[in-house]
């Protein structure tokens, strides 16, 4: 099998999305021959400007057989593995079973023959409970039901790696940043809302999240994708620094020169709200030679920069 490293074919599934996009945009700046999915029809909006350059499939990961047409077409010699529900909005319980785990299940049996391919999955951080500096060898209780999906979900991969002879790696993400986020997401919410001159108006400012600019969240990718690692292995993609929300929200408008202001607690906290979640980066220091070069301040000022460049187009985006 050719190796992804030296050119071979890469498959994004979720390739539509914030990290898909920064992902796809770097493997064909490499000269990658590159397959994206989408749910939807037509050219996700993020990879308009690329589209000539790849190959984008229209999947449903809860039916096998457009999953399985999807391996037939793609051909692929590595798989990143983005797609997935969302924390918030939250979707249905079902959702997150269907997408999540039945999609994961699907995914892996259409590769069953393909043994060594490697396959580089998308965890995420809400797999713990509460915590900060939470490590991979931690037991998991997770206590909202995107965790629980994820979870499960990487039991079938690790499980399927082992029945099947797949190459399995689990990057569990903490919480990206950057251009082409969401616009209801926390920080692309504050800087469009000082943008447009409003005030900033958020829910309890006491929840803590691990911050990582999208350029490191791409480098850790590349790096689990081309390097041999233990099959099986689950890495924390984070800063290892949790920041509150009330904190991160009055620091953009800090850099911003205040130009509106912040208001907190105009908005109910979740139910199932994390408090705390920051992450212990030891694993993906020693197995990927990777840390987080991006500084904080300096990932918010290129984010509010790419969104004054950019607002048109990022209030657009879903």
């Amino acid at each position: 099998m050719t190796m992804a490293g030296a050119g071979g074919q890469i498959l994004i599934t979720g390739g539509g999305g914030m990290i898909g996009a920064h992902l796809a945009r770097r493997f064909v700046g490499d000269g990658r021959r590159v397959t994206v999915t989408t749910r939807s029809s037509g050219c996700p909006a993020r990879l308009e400007d690329v589209k000539d350059r790849l190959q984008i499939l229209r999947v449903d990961l809860r039916d096998s057989d457009s999953v399985s047409d999807m391996v037939s077409r793609a051909e692929p010699d590595v798989v990143i593995h983005l797609a997935s529900t969302a924390f918030n909005p939250p979707p249905t319980v079902t959702s997150h079973i269907d997408v999540n785990v039945l999609g994961m299940v699907h995914l892996v049996e259409s590769l069953r023959d393909r043994s060594g391919l490697k396959i580089v999955h998308a965890g995420s951080a809400a797999q713990y409970n509460d915590g900060d500096d939470l490590s991979e060898d931690m037991e998991q209780s997770p206590t909202t039901w995107l965790g629980i999906s994820k979870t499960c979900a990487a039991a079938v991969l690790h499980g399927a790696g082992r029945i099947y002879g797949l190459d399995t790696v689990e990057l569990r993400l903490f919480t990206p940043y950057g251009p082409w986020e969401r616009p209801g997401r926390l920080i692309p919410f504050t800087i469009l809302a000082a943008l447009r001159g409003e005030a900033v108006q958020l829910g309890d400012g006491r929840p803590e999240r691990d911050y990582v600019h999208i350029d490191d969240v791409v480098d850790a990718f590349q790096r689990a994708m081309t390097k041999k690692l233990p099959t099986g292995s689950a890495i924390n993609v984070g800063s290892g620094v949790g920041r509150s929300v009330a904190a991160v929200a009055s620091r953009i408008l800090e850099l911003m020169g205040k130009p509106v202001d912040l208001k907190i607690g105009t908005k109910p906290a979740r139910a199932d709200e994390i408090w705390k979640s920051s992450a212990r980066i030891s694993r993906a220091k020693e197995l990927l030679d990777w840390r987080p070069l991006i500084d904080f301040d300096e990932g918010l000022r290129r984010t509010i920069d790419w969104l004054r460049t950019n607002r048109q187009r990022a209030e657009s985006l879903t």
